[in-house]
């Protein structure tokens, strides 16, 4: 029983994710705001102009990989979680 309360849990990992995802979310934020003055700056239809919002097309599609990113490290914690219980239900020898 001593051994069952000195194991950590694996709920520690999660604050290692979260402070990941808050992180890559803020940089996303800093470089959409940045991309786009630099936009507004640049005349219309312009080769530079054109890299840019191309560059902001692109990045938009990893905002949407966030959520995903947040199930599947829930999953692996709540999988991790059930594993680590399971040997212990058993029958004690």
């Amino acid at each position: 029983m001593k051994s069952l309360l000195n194991k950590k849990g694996q709920l520690g990992d999660l604050q290692g994710i979260i402070m990941t995802l808050v992180v890559v979310g803020i940089l996303l934020g800093v470089a959409f705001l940045v991309l786009e003055s630099f936009f507004d700056q640049m005349t219309a239809g312009s080769e530079a102009a054109n890299a840019v919002n191309s560059t902001i097309v692109a990045m938009a599609t990893i905002p949407s990989w966030l959520s995903i990113i947040v199930i599947l490290a829930i999953v692996g914690i709540l999988l991790a979680i059930v594993f680590s219980v399971l040997p212990r239900a058993g029958p004690s020898v």
